[in-house]
């Protein structure tokens, strides 16, 4: 086999992905089946299985690659070329060969013929992607899979929001369709099985358009109330981590305090929850959006918006990105006061912190993993300076 010892090893998050295939009846072999290039991500400790026996399939594997930067776009139009010509010397890190195609819950899609696959991102969430396609390479769905405790409620968690978006009928999106859903056991991995719109030369954009926006404002609409007391518990409890370091307990406490007084008659909505330029893309005029296992339905309005525009922004003066979500949120949410708009921009952003500090709290004891708080710390203390507090 011509690949790596460290690929095949037991250990790392790639061999947890290639135990997630092994409990679906896939497994390395020596000879025959199918072969694969390894894509290796540049910043991180994720790759991308892509099939390298030539012609469209090979191409349309790039759709599980969604690049946010004209590098990443560069790259993904050389080995999209390289694959459909069934080459992989220049970017593939190694290679593998599986003998079978994944036994999925339910019924197989009809066509399947060929997958890609996605090792997900170390972390403490990472999870199994499969991309399915039929025998000339068009996309019939994708498969999650996952073993780990931690992360198979999220997987029942989209399989439901899957199922309640789809029955809202929303005018201005497009969602997957459940498949199958298994939830798993002790010894079994949860699976969760969708269709797909997607196709190979589908495309998202970096800023929140018109599309976007239309999405946001009527899944509001439909879904809106008051009251995010429920999730603001999660800010007010983390608070209390003797494990948190001293300035983001401080940051918690008084961005807890500054938000108390309006949480229960904070609007609120179902947000997808982890919405970014690469869990959606342009069906114009509809958007198509996935990815939806952080949903929950008492984030605050413009929870999802905020997601977005902190997703590819880094750098700017944190007081000025601070102004800019204020502006944008206030101008989706038209019939929100400022006072209002501030503590929802402000509420976003303690949610947002306490998931993610908690998250790798409960996975590696420490916050050192998050490499985003540092950021994230700057923008909730220049929210909270609108208001005149100290910065921690």
């Amino acid at each position: 086999m011509n690949t790596h010892v460290s690929f095949t090893s037991s250990s790392g998050s790639f061999g947890e992905f290639l135990e997630d295939l092994a409990a679906l009846g896939v497994a390395p072999v020596s000879d025959g089946g199918r072969p694969y290039g390894l894509l290796k991500a540049r910043t991180n400790d994720r790759w991308w299985l892509i099939p390298i026996s030539g012609g469209r399939p090979s191409a349309a594997a790039m759709a599980m690659f969604q690049p946010v930067s004209l590098a990443a776009t560069i790259i993904k139009a050389g080995v999209t070329t390289a694959a459909r010509l069934g080459v992989s010397s220049g970017w593939s890190a190694g290679r593998l060969r599986f003998g079978a195609l994944p036994n999925l819950p339910g019924k197989r899609p009809a066509g399947l013929a060929h997958c890609a696959y996605f090792t997900g991102t170390a972390g403490p969430h990472r999870k199994t992607a499969i991309q399915l396609m039929a025998e000339d390479g068009d996309i019939l769905g994708y498969a999650k899979v996952s073993r780990r405790p931690l992360v198979k409620p999220y997987l029942a968690r989209e399989a439901e929001m899957l199922r309640r978006v789809g029955r809202l009928a929303l005018a201005t999106v497009d969602t997957p369709a459940v498949l199958a859903f298994d939830p798993g056991s002790a010894v079994r991995p949860s699976v969760l099985v969708t269709d797909s719109r997607k196709t190979f030369g589908a495309k998202s954009s970096v800023r929140p358009g018109g599309a976007h926006l239309r999405f946001l404002s009527e899944l509001a609409s439909r879904t809106r109330s008051n009251g995010v007391h429920r999730a603001f518990e999660s800010v007010r409890a983390l608070a209390n981590e003797i494990r948190l370091p001293a300035a983001w307990t401080r940051r918690l406490l008084s961005g807890a305090a500054r938000a108390s007084r309006f949480v229960d008659g904070l609007p609120v909505a179902l947000a997808h929850g982890d919405f970014t330029p690469w869990n959606c893309i342009m069906l114009e005029p509809r958007l198509y959006v996935f990815d939806w296992e952080y949903a929950a339905d008492d984030l605050p309005l413009g929870y999802d918006l905020v997601h977005y525009l902190l997703a590819t922004r880094h750098g700017a003066d944190p007081a000025d990105v601070i102004s800019d979500l204020n502006q944008r949120v206030g101008a989706l949410f038209s019939d929100l006061d400022l006072e209002t708009v501030r503590t929802c921009v402000l509420v976003s952003l303690l949610l947002h912190a306490a998931f993610y500090l908690q998250r790798q709290l409960d996975y590696a004891g420490s916050i050192g993993g998050w490499t985003d708080g540092d950021r994230r710390g700057r923008l909730i203390d220049a929210c909270l300076r609108q208001w005149g507090a100290p910065a921690c």
